[in-house]
């Protein structure tokens, strides 16, 4: 029997014996990587077993609401060449000892200018947008057998009374009436 084992165990690590022989560069990279297990997801486990209370999550549906989109614009500042003009200046100058405002033809050299423009980036409009609307709230909920119901109460007995007084003779108390005849 153990020579059996024996034999089919040397059977079974044979191939793994030859292949580790061999010579392959596949074989050879891959022996240098290390192996990552493949991710195995656990599953969402079911109902408790047995009997027990549960939560019972919220149910939501989902409404598409039509909202106003509006336009969207961006801000772009690059800086330009601007080439040689004439144009009007003001200038001060002090002359006899006051200052005096004069306009002047001058010649601007060209120079890079910084000029900021607005650009639509999309146009507005009218665009359905999704929500989630509650449709019933989360509950905690008893799963399992309905629970027993307590015992029916019997009635109460009567206390058996066995020597009933005679008429007349019941209890007296100052708060009732003197009888009749002790007037």
């Amino acid at each position: 029997m153990f020579r059996i084992f024996l034999s089919v165990a040397l059977l079974a690590s044979l191939p793994s014996f030859l292949f580790a022989q061999e010579r392959n560069p596949a074989i050879q990279l891959d022996a240098h990587l290390i192996a990552i297990p493949a991710h195995r997801y656990r599953p969402i486990p079911g109902p408790p077993p047995g009997e027990g209370w549960v939560w019972v999550p919220p149910v939501y549906r989902t409404v598409y609401t039509r909202v106003w989109q509006p336009p969207v614009y961006q801000t772009i500042t690059e800086n330009v060449w601007v080439p040689d003009r004439y144009e009007w200046q003001t200038v001060c100058t002090l002359e006899d000892g006051q200052y005096v405002e004069r306009q002047v033809w001058v010649l601007v050299p060209g120079h890079y200018e910084s000029q900021t423009r607005r650009v639509m980036v999309s146009a507005g409009g009218w665009s359905l947008v999704p929500r989630q609307e509650m449709v019933s709230p989360g509950h905690w909920e008893w799963r399992g057998r309905p629970a027993p119901m307590p015992p029916i109460p019997q009635p109460l007995p009567q206390p058996h009374v066995s020597n009933p007084r005679p008429p007349g003779l019941e209890p007296f108390s100052p708060l009732w009436e003197w009888p009749a005849d002790s007037k």
